[in-house]
C-alpha cells in the first residue's frame, strides 16, 4: 500500500448500500456509526457499525475489519423491516474486488444470518447482521 488512509469501513459500505438498488439513501434513512432517533428521521433506516476483526496480516497490507448492519423498520412491520434486512444481506454478502473510496475490497460475506433483536421503545422492529470484510490499501 501506499500509506495513504482509508475509510472506516462503515463509511464505505454507506457508500456502497447507497449506490446500489436497495432505494437506502446516505443521510436519509442510510447512516454509519450513530442510528438516529427522534422526529426529524425516519422511523426506518439502516446503520453500519464498525465492530473489529481480526488482526492485520503480518506481512501485508490485508486488512479483515467487521462490521454490523442494524435495521430499524418502522413501527409494527415486522415482514418488511425483515425484506429490509435481506435486501440489505443479499447487496453485500458476496461483493468480491470492489473499489469503494479508494481501498480495494477483496470480499465482503455474511458472518451471521439475519438476527432479530426485538423491538425498540417505539415498537420498531430491530435487526442485525455481521460481515466479514478482507480489504487493502
Amino acid at each position: 500500500g501506499d500509506g495513504k488512509d482509508m475509510n472506516a469501513p462503515s463509511v464505505d459500505m454507506v457508500t456502497l448500500l447507497g449506490a446500489s438498488s436497495t432505494g437506502l439513501t446516505a443521510g436519509t434513512d442510510l447512516f454509519y456509526s450513530l442510528e438516529p432517533d427522534g422526529a426529524s428521521v425516519l422511523d426506518k433506516v439502516v446503520t453500519v457499525f464498525d465492530t473489529g476483526g481480526l488482526e492485520p496480516a503480518t506481512y501485508a497490507t490485508l486488512l479483515s475489519p467487521n462490521i454490523q448492519v442494524r435495521i430499524r423498520g418502522d413501527a409494527g412491520e415486522f415482514t418488511e423491516s425483515f425484506t429490509l434486512a435481506e435486501t440489505v444481506r443479499n447487496t453485500l454478502h458476496g461483493v468480491k474486488n470492489t473499489t469503494v473510496g479508494g481501498t480495494r475490497y477483496i470480499s465482503i460475506i455474511a458472518s451471521t444470518e439475519i438476527n432479530f433483536l426485538g423491538y425498540d421503545d417505539n415498537n420498531r422492529p430491530l435487526w442485525s447482521i455481521n460481515f466479514r470484510i478482507m480489504r487493502t490499501a
